[in-house]
């Protein structure tokens, strides 16, 4: 997978080794804050034809209001429909779990992760912290593990997790700007290069104990050019790249 097209923007991904980026794309929709359905909607339709959509819980509530029947729904039903999740039930879609448990809903679909596989999910922010912070980690840890790129996104909020070796691009729509770009160092260290951006870095070493490199904008010069773009390469560990609005 090297580009993913979102309302906002598209983010492109390059690596190092052309065998380090999977083809086949899995979506997953977890019971967060729930993505807009029109965003959804424009999403699941710019993914190839062979994408394999999941949902963890509730994310199965959010794909039907956006017209898509998941492949697999993971979870104990909780927070999800009752009708909708009967009825995938009855459709032998569901994988069940007691409420009684020892890992979150999106954990246990964590586990069905395919190392072979480009995984992106919506349905993961907003909500409560320690849900949010949880998944965050989850999922950094299997980016990590990996050594692939991952990615997190609705209509507010897009997050890339970056290993080392992989370089992202964010194009915004023509005339338009994020809030915010920032970086969020994954591991304890990470050198990364940034380009596009007012505040631009060079090889330079982030920790994550000090995450200070947040609230960057897009300069006036890439604004300019006929395709701005904001560009983060990470050499060393892995990085989060985070864009608002």
């Amino acid at each position: 997978m090297d580009t993913l097209k979102f309302p906002q923007g598209t983010v492109t991904f390059q690596a190092e080794s052309p065998d380090a980026a999977p083809e086949d794309v899995v979506f997953a929709v977890a019971g967060g804050r729930k993505p807009a359905r029109e965003w959804l909607k424009q999403v699941l339709k710019s993914l190839p034809h062979n994408t394999t959509v999941v949902a963890a819980d509730r994310g199965l509530d959010y794909l039907a209001d956006a017209g898509t029947i998941p492949s697999l729904v993971v979870g104990d039903g909780d927070s999800a429909e009752k009708e909708s999740w009967e009825a995938a039930r009855k459709a032998g879609l569901t994988k069940d779990y007691p409420r009684d448990k020892d890992y979150t809903d999106l954990q246990l679909l964590l586990e069905q992760m395919d190392d072979g596989r480009f995984w992106l999910f919506s349905g993961v922010f907003g909500g409560r912290f320690d849900h949010l912070f949880s998944a965050f980690q989850s999922i950094g840890a299997q980016a990590l593990h990996q050594k692939q790129a991952m990615v997190l996104a609705d209509e507010r909020e897009i997050c890339v997790f970056v290993p080392s070796g992989m370089t992202v691009s964010f194009y915004p729509p023509e005339g338009e700007s994020p809030v915010a770009v920032s970086l969020l160092p994954f591991t304890d260290e990470s050198m990364v290069s940034l380009e596009g951006v007012k505040w631009p870095l060079d090889r330079k070493i982030l920790f994550r104990d000090i995450p200070c490199s947040v609230s960057n904008v897009m300069s006036e010069a890439e604004l300019e050019k006929e395709m701005p773009r904001v560009r983060l390469a990470c050499h060393t560990g892995m990085t989060v790249f985070y864009i608002a609005g």
